[in-house]
């Protein structure tokens, strides 16, 4: 993702979406636009019907202008992958340098991705879409950012040279590492062949949804969604209407959420 300043189509219709009128590469502005993107969801509703429906593996790709356009449309988001890819495009138009950047899980390794933001002056950011992160997350060599979300906290912690970072999550007493993010950008065509190979990941065999407001978080898998609030937590079952339920809780259109479901549930007969 190169530097530019033409704004996109992806970018013009964020901006307007969100009434953003971007700074040229101000930290504020920067806020600003990191905070909005995180109000759109993460799910995999969209790329689980693309890898069912499509048969060329470039179209399954979700880019900038189809994920901010059907975010606009249908309420849809998408993985970390489109995601990443469109906040780039996004920053990009609003005067700053991006480059995505990859990182290990549990899992195994470049299943995990976000963005280095470079601001006009030099200062490193990096933003993770992918986790619904709300703020631009400064990179300080030897020094721990930490932010509170709800009931957990979120901490990045540098090596010694500030080449890749640990993000742990802290609720109560437990502290779980989630992914160590390596602060090396990568080409568009290393990023779309991970972004290629994320279709056959393990979590492409469930259908998962994640959203934030100013007040709470909503997750699903499959036919369970949790709801975590400054007040408190609760669970529901989704079995009952489940595309309404995905509509009503995460803004994603039925049509899209029981397409999803019946392509979910043909898999699971298969296996």
């Amino acid at each position: 993702m190169s530097n530019h300043r033409k704004t996109s189509r992806a970018a013009a219709m964020f901006f307007d979406h969100f009434d953003l009128v971007p700074d040229d590469g101000e930290k504020d502005s920067l806020r600003k636009i990191v905070q909005s993107f995180s109000y759109i969801p993460w799910e995999n509703l969209t790329k689980f019907l693309a890898k069912a429906q499509l048969a060329e593996k470039e179209n399954r790709l979700r880019l900038p202008g189809t994920v901010i356009n059907e975010h606009i449309q249908n309420g849809a988001g998408g993985t970390c992958f489109s995601l990443t890819a469109a906040l780039g495009e996004v920053l990009e138009s609003a005067g700053y340098t991006c480059n995505p950047v990859m990182a290990e899980m549990q899992h195994g390794k470049n299943i995990h991705c976000a963005l280095l933001i470079i601001t006009p002056d030099g200062t490193r950011f990096l933003a993770d879409p992918g986790y619904l992160v709300p703020v631009p997350i400064p990179l300080e060599t030897g020094k721990n950012t930490r932010l509170d979300v709800y009931d957990k906290k979120l901490i990045w912690e540098p090596d010694s040279d500030g080449e890749s970072y640990d993000m742990y999550t802290i609720e109560g007493e437990n502290k779980q590492w989630r992914y160590k993010v390596l602060m090396k950008p990568i080409s568009l065509s290393e990023f779309r062949m991970h972004w290629q190979k994320s279709f056959n990941a393990t979590g492409m065999n469930s259908l998962h949804l994640n959203c934030r407001s100013e007040d709470r978080r909503l997750s699903a898998h499959n036919l369970n969604l949790r709801i975590v609030a400054k007040e408190g937590k609760q669970n529901e079952k989704l079995r009952d209407n489940y595309s309404g339920k995905i509509e009503k809780y995460f803004g994603l259109n039925r049509t899209v959420a029981d397409a999803a479901y019946k392509e979910w549930r043909k898999l699971c007969r298969d296996r």
